[in-house]
């Protein structure tokens, strides 16, 4: 499909009109303008001569500030990585993701325009080869062809992969009693907690243990009686008030809000991930030798929420924010299960 063109409907999630769509390309409109005598709304790129639906002269405009509002609300897959983004901030997440290797979220690094294997070196081409489970002998012929070019294939594999860092921490973790909000209730050996005051503020429960290094994977399993949903994740800091602020206020913390977005370092605004979830149980992994931070939703990936190098250090405790009447369990100790990518 044409870059100008507009955006094929099956990407949205939130889309159930046809309040946007182009009479041109039939597609959701890109950069829409309207018609000053029906409001139609076209690509900007599909502008008529004459308005296909009232048969006047063409005279546009952009869209008034209440519909582009609406209009930016918008979110969609991103075709590249399946990223769930706004409308309005599509085409620049687009533009960097294209540059992006095809296993980016393991190796980091981006390619050239003129790549057209989308893959950035020898090791994350053999590992494509290994994810699509070709034959042995296809990654033997590999091998041998990285071999005759020279190229010492243990001087390219990260620290990372090394196998005393790929091992997981099973640590039996339980919520800090000396660290939380004073109006959290504790139960069930410290693993539950609930707050029980309808406060109209997020309070703060802590983990008792950090992660140093590795991989850790805890879940966290939301309380039946919940009103709203929570947020969460990790602070490396228990040193806040717990009683007034969330942890992911702070430069310190990184939240997964279940109402279907990110926080970090602010209390009331993130980029669009996943989508709203209330009930239920939630995988959270840490990789600290990668920077990263995924969340799974009763079993299924929903991707990774961060990459940042203030994640590849610890102590790093997990957290989650409980609003008005809310609860939730930490389970952990359990291996990471193969549907992260670790």
């Amino acid at each position: 499909m044409d870059q100008m063109e507009g955006f094929y409907r099956s990407r949205f999630i939130n889309y159930n009109s046809d309040c946007f769509d182009c009479l041109v390309c039939q597609h959701v409109a890109r950069d829409p303008m309207e018609c000053n005598s029906c409001g139609q709304v076209y690509c900007a790129s599909c502008l008529p001569k004459i308005c296909i639906n009232c048969s006047t002269p063409g005279s546009f405009d952009k869209l008034t500030r209440v519909q582009k509002k609406i209009y930016d609300d918008l979110v969609l897959k991103c075709q590249f990585c399946e990223l769930l983004v706004t409308v309005n901030l599509i085409e620049k997440h687009e533009k960097e993701c294209n540059k992006q290797c095809v296993n980016f979220q393991f190796c980091g690094n981006f390619i050239t325009k003129e790549n057209n294997e989308k893959l950035c070196d020898t090791l994350c081409q053999l590992l494509s080869l290994v994810k699509k489970s070709v034959s042995k002998q296809e990654i033997y012929d590999h091998l041998k062809s990285v071999s005759q070019q020279n190229i010492v294939i243990s001087s390219k594999i990260p620290r990372s992969f090394d196998s005393s860092n790929i091992s997981t921490l099973t640590i039996s973790n339980r919520w800090d009693s000396q660290k939380k909000a004073n109006c959290i209730k504790f139960s069930d050996g410290d693993q539950k907690a609930f707050n029980e005051e309808q406060n109209n503020n997020f309070r703060t429960v802590v983990a008792k243990h950090g992660y140093e290094s590795g991989i850790a994977y805890w879940e966290i399993e939301t309380d039946d009686r919940n009103e709203s949903e929570l947020k969460i994740g990790v602070t490396k800091s228990k040193d806040f008030d717990l009683n007034k602020t969330c942890f992911c206020d702070y430069d310190f913390g990184w939240a997964f809000f279940t109402q279907g977005s990110l926080r970090h370092n602010h209390p009331n605004s993130g980029p669009v991930f996943a989508k709203r979830l209330k009930y239920g149980v939630f995988g959270v992994c840490l990789n600290m030798n990668q920077g990263q931070l995924m969340f799974s939703y009763n079993g299924e990936f929903l991707g990774q929420a961060f990459k940042d190098e203030k994640l590849k250090s610890g102590p790093i405790y997990p957290a989650v924010g409980l609003f008005n009447t809310a609860g939730c369990k930490i389970t952990s100790g359990k291996p990471v299960p193969s549907l992260f990518p670790i």
